[in-house]
C-alpha cells in the first residue's frame, strides 16, 4: 500500500474522464517502499454526471486508468 499527496493535475481527455494526477509518495511499504512519485494517466470515465440527491447517498462512477510508480535510482556506493 502507498499513500500520496497531490502535487499536480491535468484534465482528463473528455469531461467524462477524471483528472490525471501527479502525487508525491508520502508513505509506502512492501513493493511500494521505494516509490517517490505516483502518476494516474490515461483515465477513462469516473466523472459523475449525477447530482447528490440525499445527504449521505453514494453514487458510483467507474473508471479505468494507468498508474505509474516511480522511484529514484539507488546509489552504487
Amino acid at each position: 500500500m502507498v499513500t500520496g499527496k497531490v502535487v499536480g493535475n491535468a484534465p482528463g481527455a473528455t469531461v467524462a474522464d477524471v483528472a490525471w494526477l501527479k502525487l508525491q509518495a508520502v508513505t509506502g511499504g512492501g513493493q511500494f517502499a521505494a516509490a517517490t512519485t505516483i502518476q494516474r494517466l490515461n483515465t477513462k470515465g469516473g466523472a459523475s454526471s449525477a447530482s447528490c440527491g440525499t445527504s449521505g447517498e453514494l453514487t458510483a462512477a467507474p473508471y479505468a486508468a494507468d498508474y505509474v510508480f516511480l522511484s529514484k535510482p539507488q546509489s552504487s556506493k
